[in-house]
């Protein structure tokens, strides 16, 4: 069951890519960064976010950038009750487990509550 959920969530995520900035702005990708990890997507590897490029404009510069955008996003994503992430059915994809090692624990708890029939 616990593959069949983590092929599940793999497939939504694929599904809800968006595609890198265009523009070779640093605030751009920090932003990028940020929103991707605030909907608790994994961080994206130099290498994929290079093939993703479509404009031509990616660099070592604007990684850093998306890096430090992903991080103060996962920090925020992280500080949300994964209890309460787990109750409302959202997907996890474990961008928490060095932050907090109780997340997913906490999450999955939150999966197999009752309390999700509230909302």
């Amino acid at each position: 069951m616990k593959i069949q959920f983590v092929l599940a969530t793999l497939l939504l995520a694929g599904c809800a890519t968006q595609p890198p900035p265009l523009s070779n702005t640093e605030g751009d990708w920090s932003d990028y960064g940020k929103q991707r990890a605030e909907q608790g997507f994994l961080k994206q590897s130099e290498a994929k976010l290079a093939k993703m490029d479509q404009g031509g404009v990616f660099s070592q510069e604007l990684y850093l950038a998306y890096v430090n955008g992903y991080e103060q996003g996962r920090l925020e994503y992280c500080s949300q009750s994964a209890y309460m992430l787990g109750v409302r059915g959202k997907p996890y994809m474990g961008i928490c487990d060095r932050i907090d090692p109780f997340f997913q624990q906490d999450y999955m708890s939150g999966r197999h509550s009752t309390a999700g029939s509230a909302f």
